[in-house]
């Protein structure tokens, strides 16, 4: 058995040796510090991995915000009704008609008059809003203005689109504008012929879309008279020529059609009103029958006048058979 006697030694050695061993371990407070890894070295792995803001930061291009009702309603917007091009608030033209000092100025009636969709075909949407406005008392037809998205916010696509080239100039706001397979959809009222301006009998549902420069109409629905189908204007508008007995064209009596405008040379322009008879469409002016439309390859067929034309079959013909005239689409 070991001497007892000798154990204080021991225990004195061993915890002179502990003391000395943790001093030698243990670094200093400058040394603690300066054995921290720098922020910018590469040492530590989470100092490789988390870059500085300024080194993950490189130049791109800024992501536009989609367009919304309320940026239509701060809007500028082209010269409309005869009002100077300015900028909208609260949807309100803050300016003065040069002519009617009680017009009412261009605003945009309600926000559900105001619709998104993609109609120049990029897959960024435009915003389509109805603005109306007046001549103090006397109303105008509602106007369309389109809003695009650019690199220095909402700015207006195009003029104003006026629905009185579409409705025959009834006046009044909108009853409704939608978005639908790439086109607008707008329900409004039509001017019949016999109609005052401000009280219009009829009415129709057009289709809009844009054509790379403008809104222009596509087809027509006559809501009023559901029997009479839809009137698409690429059947109907253009410059129709007089076809002679002997099938020659004559460019010297020439009707110019826009439905449902019609222009003819040395009269003033007229409204329009079309129906669908046995599937051919009629169309008409004061009551007065202008002609049925002959799609290209259909036969006039008249039992009245059984020498009526039959030149020209590959192309649209409008054929009148009160007066057997004939006329030829020119250019389609």
């Amino acid at each position: 058995m070991k001497n007892p006697k000798n154990f204080p030694v021991i225990f004195a050695l061993i915890a002179a040796l502990a003391q000395s061993g943790c001093s030698a371990v243990a670094p200093t407070a400058d040394q603690s510090d300066s054995a921290k890894p720098s922020s910018s070295g590469s040492g530590s792995s989470s100092g490789s991995t988390a870059p500085s803001s300024s080194a993950s930061a490189t130049p791109t291009e800024s992501r536009l915000k989609d367009l919304t009702v309320d940026m239509a309603m701060s809007a500028s917007i082209p010269s409309v009704c005869g009002f100077p091009a300015g900028k909208l608030s609260k949807g309100v033209l803050q300016k003065k008609h040069p002519q009617y000092s009680n017009a009412s100025v261009p605003n945009i009636p309600d926000k559900k008059l105001v619709v998104a969709g993609d109609l120049t075909g990029d897959d960024v949407k435009e915003l389509a809003a109805v603005i109306y406005c007046d001549k103090g008392g006397v109303r105008w037809p509602s106007h369309i203005q389109l809003f695009e998205n650019t690199a220095k916010g909402i700015a207006a696509l195009g003029k104003p689109f006026q629905m009185g080239d579409v409705n025959g100039g009834a006046r009044g706001i909108l009853e409704s504008l939608k978005f639908a397979k790439g086109q607008l959809e707008v329900t409004d009222r039509q001017l019949m012929p016999m109609d005052p301006a401000v009280q219009p009998t009829g009415k129709i549902k057009a289709a809009l879309k844009w054509d790379g420069k403008k809104l222009v109409a596509t087809a027509i629905q006559d809501l009023a008279n559901p029997e009479n189908g839809t009137l698409k204007m690429a059947t109907v508008n253009g410059t129709w020529c007089q076809l002679s007995a002997q099938g020659k064209i004559n460019s010297k009596k020439c009707l110019e059609i826009n439905y449902p405008q019609l222009t003819q040379k040395g009269q003033d322009p007229q409204s329009l009103t079309y129906w669908v008879n046995n599937g051919f469409t009629e169309l008409a002016y004061f009551g007065a029958p202008l002609g049925t439309i002959y799609t290209p390859g259909a036969k006039i067929k008249d039992p009245a006048n059984p020498s009526a034309p039959t030149a020209q079959q590959d192309k649209y013909r409008l054929y009148n058979s009160q007066t057997q005239e004939t006329y030829v689409r020119q250019g389609k």
